[in-house]
């Protein structure tokens, strides 16, 4: 539950913080003989653990995996990397194209593994590359990305150490502009301040599920500890002492 930004979660049997490529494949090599369920947790969004916790090791990925380096128009982010840290790097670059990653609480990882996207963009757009370890400890290398809603862009299991994305050069001033307008806008329309694992339901065709949400009148709705917010109907918010059971509804 303190690895989670919605705060909700049993106890997990390992936690185990990989700072090197080598580092990683050796713990997902020492996982995978040994019989040891194993995931890997960026910044916690996005997930519902089960308030029995999980029985393997939980893998967290940083040091230089976490880094963010510029290449010409290329940036390439560490899986552990956060979206507001590559977000930001691309500005001080004066480099456009991640500027709606601004404000998202999760990883360049997390970005690939769901094709993290907001305001019409999407991560598949800028993704030029990505390295990935796979349950079977072998590295491996992908290019060229089919831009599915919320699906992800690796092979089941894969676990995304590196991000390189292809951007573009722009004024500076622009870039920041782009990126204050897309934090305004989540922060007006999201409980960004609230313990929620982001958005929970997908948006059908056509629709938007917050909207047909709040038509059902749910805002408001507690059961137990947890509560669907009065900012925005597809979040669910932990008020305190919510279990996963709870927020399950």
């Amino acid at each position: 539950s303190t690895l989670t930004t919605c705060r909700v979660g049993g106890p997990a049997r390992y936690v185990i913080d990989v700072s090197s490529e080598l580092a990683l494949v050796a713990v997902v090599e020492t996982a995978r003989t040994s019989g040891l369920s194993f995931l890997v947790l960026g910044k916690g969004s996005n997930v519902l653990v089960s308030d029995a916790g999980f029985d393997g090791a939980v893998i967290r990925l940083g040091g230089e995996l976490a880094a963010v380096d510029v290449d010409g128009e290329e940036l390439t982010a560490g899986g552990g990397a956060s979206l507001r840290a590559t977000a930001l790097r691309a500005e001080e670059e004066s480099l456009s194209g991640l500027e709606f990653l601004s404000g998202i609480p999760g990883t360049a990882g997390g970005a690939v593994a769901t094709n993290a996207g907001a305001f019409g963009r999407s991560t598949a757009s800028v993704l030029a590359r990505v390295r990935t370890v796979g349950p079977d400890g072998a590295r491996r290398s992908r290019e060229g990305f089919e831009d599915g809603y919320r699906c992800s862009l690796v092979g089941p299991g894969e676990i995304v150490f590196a991000a390189t994305f292809k951007l573009r050069r722009a004024d500076v001033a622009t870039v920041k502009s782009l990126a204050r307008e897309f934090r305004s806008r989540r922060e007006a329309s999201q409980p960004l301040r609230e313990a929620t694992a982001g958005s929970v339901f997908k948006n059908p065709p056509g629709e938007a599920a917050g909207r047909l949400l709040d038509r059902c009148g749910v805002k408001g709705l507690e059961v137990g500890g947890a509560r669907v917010s009065h900012v925005h109907a597809n979040f669910i918010v932990n008020d305190g002492e919510a279990s996963a059971a709870e927020r399950r509804f």
